[in-house]
């Protein structure tokens, strides 16, 4: 199932209705309101539904304001074309002033926030540190090479499946999540220098896991950027 569509009412209002918990309780911004909850259908997929009201951006091209989800949902085709995994789009619909973006749970994923919370100072845990950092960089360095910044990097929006990288094994799914900010740039660097603090900023790396994760960087760009050593 990958229909996306933005006339079919009675799907939107199906995805508008459904039960579920929120995982992101409805909170006022940009002017309107936005929110997520989890729902499980009735064979056990789970999915997650952004529901907005009035919930818009601004920006050169959109100066009087576009619908937010409608920009997610434009990053969501364009992180596809370029091979990068996000999780699956179901469904997007924009009735009036009022939106929706369904996704389906990841599978076998950790957010990075939490495995980094999980892991200890084991050498096996280190070993697989230096594995997931250097993935991570490969994927963004993809994502920058075509001036896309994401915007919100934060350890709660990559997504890890280690698979067998205990077992000595480097195979290392990433995928980002929470794709409402991102944006083109005119180049690929203000694209590095935007969102690669953000995971310093927002994770407890030392120092020698940080530069190692730049030089990592580093290598999939072909590029040098001595600011992020500072």
């Amino acid at each position: 199932m990958n229909t996306i569509t933005y006339s079919d009412i009675e799907q939107f209002n199906y995805w508008w209705n459904v039960s579920g918990s929120w995982v992101e309780e409805p909170n006022r911004r940009r002017g309107g309101e936005s929110g997520v909850l989890i729902h499980k259908d009735k064979v056990g997929q789970v999915f997650y539904v952004k529901r907005q009201e009035k919930h818009i951006y601004r920006s050169l091209f959109f100066p009087f304001g576009q619908l937010t989800i409608k920009r997610e949902n434009f990053a969501y085709q364009a992180f596809k074309k370029i091979g990068i995994t996000t999780p699956e789009l179901v469904y997007c619909g924009v009735s009036g002033d009022r939106a929706i973006l369904v996704t389906k749970e990841l599978k076998g994923f950790i957010s990075f926030e939490q495995w980094l919370d999980q892991s200890n100072d084991s050498d096996a845990n280190e070993i697989a540190l230096f594995a997931v950092l250097r993935s991570i960089a490969n994927v963004l360095s993809k994502m920058h090479k075509h001036r896309s910044q994401h915007n919100c990097v934060y350890p709660k929006h990559i997504f890890i499946n280690l698979n067998d990288v205990q077992q000595g094994k480097e195979n290392i799914e990433i995928a980002l999540l929470d794709l409402e900010k991102s944006r083109k740039r005119f180049t690929a660097k203000q694209a590095t220098l935007h969102d690669l603090p953000q995971i310093r900023r927002h994770t407890s790396l030392t120092m020698n896991e940080w530069r190692y994760f730049v030089q990592q960087y580093e290598i999939a760009c072909d590029a040098f950027f001595p600011s992020l050593y500072i």
